[in-house]
């Protein structure tokens, strides 16, 4: 007797199966993805896995987006996405590829789960590097795809492609072609997503990626240069509609002053987390926090602290704020990220933090 009773699927499981028997077998995959427990017994059968991969290009279109259900699931457990990086379809092409051929397809239906797939198989640390082989040649490809909000003829929003940029900007490979290849432009063309009000999705990957970039100072003055604009996209999602004295506002860039009273901050925590966290890692050089200084950011995260509630943000908030307002002889150093902080300190400091934290809370 077959010791694994999936094995029973496989020939229902084909390309030319009976359409009955595809539905069937593929709604108890799917069931049986929903669990951790499942999911580890799809991963043991290597034939399955295929099978499923393999029906992701079903004629049927509720076969094949069942298909990629079951794959957005497995991919959701960061082992599934480690192991199913492993797998190649029979068209000689890695799972990466066969999925950015979807997402490329303007007519393919259901393109979405298979950004959600990539997204998830982008987003451990063990996979990026491996996952960047396969998209480089694709990046710009993709970026096109993404800017173009109606490029998809079935309906598919294609929001996830903005976590795979964030996702892949850990990279320093990607980093290196967002900033290299053709210069400004990757970033000029991601930087108004920032502010794309129809998905948090998008917003969250547009600012995800320019703060996977903040974290290695020698891209700071590139991130600053007057063609990207950066601070415009980056300080807007903090801004709400109060006035500003008119010497401060002058300050602020253009595209911020005089803001209208439907002027709202961004509602996700996390997205006003990022930014505040780009900001702080912004700080590291005095060059560029001459640059915020002179840019009134300031000015904007004085505003945004008295509105904001969430205690860790405003702890956030806080820290580039001191930095901010002292000069740069009580800064006391060229470069902050060189700074090295004892490890006795840093407990003492983390303490600190966390008893702010309990405090405002």
């Amino acid at each position: 007797m077959d010791q694994d009773p999936l094995n029973e699927l496989l020939e229902f499981l084909k390309p030319e199966s009976r359409l009955d028997l595809k539905h069937i077998s593929l709604d108890h995959l799917l069931g049986l993805s929903g669990t951790e427990d499942g999911i580890q017994v799809l991963l043991n059968n290597e034939k399955i896995i295929q099978c499923i991969i393999e029906l992701t290009d079903d004629k049927v279109a509720e076969i094949s987006k069942n298909a990629l259900l079951v794959l957005v699931n497995v991919t959701a457990n960061e082992k599934g996405a480690l192991d199913l990086l492993k797998y190649r379809p029979s068209r000689k092409k890695n799972i990466i590829e066969l999925l950015i051929g979807y997402i490329l397809n303007p007519d393919k239906k259901d393109a979405d789960a298979a950004c959600m797939i990539l997204s998830n198989l982008t987003r451990s640390e063990n996979a990026v590097e491996v996952c960047t082989d396969t998209f480089l040649p694709h990046l710009n490809d993709l970026l096109n795809v993404f800017v173009n909000t109606s490029y998809n003829k079935t309906g598919s929003n294609l929001n996830y492609l903005a976590p795979i940029f964030s996702n892949l900007s850990c990279s320093p490979r990607v980093r290196k072609w967002l900033t290299d290849e053709n210069p400004y432009v990757p970033l000029i063309k991601l930087l108004p997503f920032c502010n794309y009000q129809a998905s948090s999705i998008r917003r969250g990957g547009a600012i995800g990626t320019v703060r996977n970039i903040s974290f290695d100072t020698n891209y700071h003055e590139f991130l600053l240069s007057n063609d990207i604009d950066l601070l415009t996209y980056l300080l807007s999602p903090l801004m709400g509609s109060e006035d500003y004295p008119d010497d401060e506002m002058e300050q602020l860039p253009i595209a911020l002053q005089y803001l209208g009273k439907e002027k709202h901050r961004d509602p996700d925590i996390d997205i006003r987390k990022m930014i505040i966290e780009t900001l702080n890692k912004l700080c590291a050089k005095r060059n560029i926090r001459e640059v915020l200084r002179d840019n009134g950011v300031y000015y904007v995260l004085r505003e945004y602290h008295k509105w904001e509630k969430d205690p860790n943000t405003l702890l956030a908030c806080e820290n580039v704020v001191d930095i901010l307002i002292q000069k740069e002889e009580e800064v006391g150093a060229e470069d902050l990220s060189k700074v090295d902080i004892p490890e006795e300190l840093k407990g003492k400091f983390e303490e600190m933090d966390k008893e702010y934290v309990d405090n405002v809370q």
